[in-house]
């Protein structure tokens, strides 16, 4: 099994940091390239037509490795909302028709689905938790039951924040029976488990860096399907995704046409020289230990996470329903007021929402790590 990778990151011994769902710190050679990166404006006098091309075609290589699909089929965009909102661009929804998200979905994969339907005539079919806890047969359930059009349907591998799978094969399938379109969102796991496109054919797939892909702020990628290739309409118009962006001519013609497949939705500025760098050297490091390896890594840590909490009786029993990577232990009235900053005041970092604690490790976690976290919240719950 892959061992920890904490040499490759600038983590303080005494820092357990667990909070990758929040935020994952970046690579040492990440850091270092995106210094080079920012110093290539120091001296612009020695850029190239090929500085804005180059490492943009490197990185979205890359990124379509982590989920099974081509550079052609991947587009480079500033956000997860950005991705999200360029899906919304080119859906169709007919009035009277509805678009299907879970319940308290993040807020960039529901906003604009409220805005797209109140737009079109639409409605937005919000499916309420179950009491199970077992997202996959409500979805489905809403999708073939519904009783009106099924337009679009927001899909994910699991909700994101309570940590509960999705089964998104199924979900898929009902989606594809229903001629509706589906959206994915895969901010929360995109590089902790493995994905594939072309088994799940989804219409649109944005995903940000800054999370389980351990880069850069600011930057992400869109998958798009081959029919958007040819029908898409992207959300800005520059030189760069045209053909003949990069002649010395590219003014002249008018409005030339995209460029292949999914480059059509590049944002502006795609190329930038601080934050690029800093993703394509996190994704080679993905890339150089394999994402079966990566995944492996994760679902031991986290198996690990629950067996703590289970011996320090914080949880009744482990989520059946948990995904691989993220564990949320739900406290219940055990968890005390003020127990992140007591967390915090400790070096250890995770995230605390109510009564529930989201615990998220990744390469960068030793396993010592998880045991300091279980000392400091059996000694502060409650009876």
């Amino acid at each position: 099994m892959l061992e920890s990778q904490r040499d490759k990151f600038a983590l303080p011994p005494e820092i357990s940091y667990l909070d990758c769902a929040y935020m994952s710190p970046i690579p040492l050679a990440s850091i270092e390239a995106g210094k080079r990166g920012t110093a290539v404006k120091a001296e612009p006098w020695k850029m190239t037509i090929d500085s804005y091309y180059d490492g943009v075609e490197e990185a979205r290589t890359l990124a379509a490795g982590t989920i099974g699909a081509t550079a052609d089929d991947v587009a480079v965009i500033a956000a997860t909302s950005y991705g999200l909102a360029t899906a919304a661009k080119n859906v169709p929804v007919p009035a009277g028709s509805t678009i299907i998200l879970m319940e308290n979905e993040h807020p960039s994969h529901r906003y604009v689905w409220y805005e797209l339907a109140e737009q079109n005539g639409g409605t937005v079919t919000v499916v309420a938790k179950p009491e199970d806890g077992d997202w996959t047969p409500t979805l489905v359930a809403a999708i073939r039951d519904s009783g009106l059009p099924v337009a679009v349907v927001a899909g994910t591998l699991l909700h994101w924040f309570e940590g509960t799978r999705v089964d998104i094969e199924q979900v898929a399938e009902a989606v594809r029976e229903a001629g509706a379109c589906l959206v994915m969102d895969g901010t929360q796991w995109v590089g902790a488990v493995p994905f594939d496109v072309r088994e799940i054919q989804p219409d649109f797939l944005s995903f940000a860096t800054y999370k389980f892909l351990l880069g850069p702020y600011r930057l992400g990628f869109l998958y798009a399907s081959e029919r958007w290739h040819r029908e898409g309409k992207p959300l800005e118009h520059h030189a760069w995704h045209r053909y003949n962006g990069d002649k010395p001519d590219f003014y002249v013609e008018t409005v030339p046409g995209y460029k292949a497949g999914a480059r059509r939705f590049d944002m502006g500025e795609r190329s930038d020289f601080a934050v690029l760098p800093v993703a394509i050297e996190s994704l080679k490091l993905i890339e150089s230990l394999g994402l079966p390896a990566i995944s492996e890594r994760l679902s031991f840590l986290n198996d690990r996470i629950w067996e703590e909490a289970l011996r320090h009786e914080l949880v009744p029993a482990i989520d059946p329903l948990r995904v691989p990577h993220i564990s949320i232990l739900d406290m219940k009235g055990r968890l005390p007021e003020g127990v992140g900053a007591k967390l915090k005041a400790e070096n250890i970092h995770v995230t605390v929402r109510g009564v529930k604690v989201r615990v998220s490790p990744h390469i960068y976690n030793d396993e010592k790590d998880i045991p300091r976290l279980f000392e400091v919240l059996s000694a502060n719950a409650l009876d």
